[in-house]
């Protein structure tokens, strides 16, 4: 039986019913219209005003997945002030879990053998300030102190910072579920923090991205990956490390795979800020390294109504031309996390095979 997720604290509201339907209040007696919005694709749901000012809707019912939505208040957006779980992301939001098991839940906790999730702060040299990452280590690491494991290096999305692939994306308890259902390796996963140069007060992200990946590109090459090699038990060289990730992350996943395959085997990277121009210029000249050094797997995912697939068709279509080996996968949806967790679980038993 699958035990519902409490995450340190009860969770006031909403209100998750048995049938998967989900009641939402809002108090806001000043309010002359209240909207539900978010829930993944859904348009915003008007909700009905009651005695005092509360607001109410209940929608659904929904199928099992983690969702986040806001309330747009009178036109002003707003995160459920009941509702302690929430996503840090530029714009904050609100989160609520529909329990259950469906093809999409490997995400949930599951009552199964579970890794540890450490956080470790560093002084960069690269950037010259206090860093930060998350380091998962599967139930093996603490069972076996003898043996080594391989890597993977998980990147998060613009808007995010490094807790972002276990807060939201639960990579943890998808490593786990699938380790128990005997569907992957065992293998340690860093997430470590994509914003080496701070993000300006009115981003725009192909102004910020160029230099934000150079510095990134050092800081793991220079930082990260050695820092991990000394305080944990890893298998060493490129076969045994993979780098993936998602939106800006992924797009620095593929770069820097394309760029270093002689430390990188495995390469993914899901609704990628991808390579898209200049590519004869940028990529051809890399085609001895990838002769010499052959990846055993790139791996392309993209959501048919993310705003970012023309940019990976682009790239996927450079690929297919110069018969560079690689899986592109097209799947329903947008830039969205639900996308990115059945992603994550697709491509972690394709990993160290």
């Amino acid at each position: 039986m699958l035990t519902r997720l409490i995450i340190d604290f009860p969770q006031a509201q909403p209100t998750v019913h048995e049938d998967g339907r989900i009641g939402f209040e809002l108090h806001a007696p000043s309010a002359g219209k209240v909207l539900l919005t978010g829930l993944g694709d859904r348009a915003p749901i008007p909700m009905t005003r009651g005695e005092e000012g509360l607001w109410s809707v209940t929608v659904g019912p929904l199928e099992p997945d983690l969702y986040s939505y806001h309330f747009l208040v009178d036109g002003a957006l707003t995160i459920d002030p009941k509702n302690r779980v929430v996503k840090k992301w530029r714009t904050l939001a609100s989160m609520v879990e529909v329990p259950g098991v469906n093809l999409a839940s490997l995400h949930a906790w599951r009552d199964v053998a579970h890794g540890i999730v450490h956080r470790h702060f560093y002084h960069s040299q690269v950037t010259g300030s206090l860093r930060s990452m998350l380091v998962y280590t599967p139930p093996a690491y603490q069972l076996d102190a003898e043996s080594a494991f391989p890597v993977l290096y998980l990147l998060h999305g613009f808007g995010d910072d490094e807790t972002a692939w276990t807060e939201v994306g639960r990579a943890h308890f998808i490593a786990d579920n699938l380790l128990a259902d005997n569907q992957s390796q065992p293998m340690i996963v860093v997430m470590p923090n994509g914003h080496p140069l701070p993000i300006p007060g009115d981003p725009v992200f192909d102004d910020y991205a160029p230099e934000n990946l150079r510095s990134m590109e050092a800081e793991i090459r220079q930082e990260i990956i050695p820092y991990v090699e000394q305080h944990y038990r890893i298998e060493k060289g490129r076969e045994h490390r993979a780098i993936a990730g998602l939106s800006m992350g992924g797009g620095h996943a593929l770069q820097m795979g394309l760029q270093h395959p002689e430390l990188f085997a495995w390469v993914a990277g899901f609704s990628s800020a991808a390579p898209h121009e200049a590519l004869d210029e940028t990529l051809e000249p890399l085609k001895p390294m990838w002769s010499q050094s052959p990846l055993r797997m790139l791996w392309v995912g993209c959501g048919k109504e993310d705003f970012l697939l023309e940019r990976n068709q682009v790239f996927i279509q450079w690929l297919e031309q110069h018969g560079m080996a690689h899986e592109w996968v097209l799947t329903e949806g947008g830039h969205e996390w639900g996308v990115w967790r059945r992603y994550l679980t697709s491509l972690l038993p394709k990993l160290f095979q």
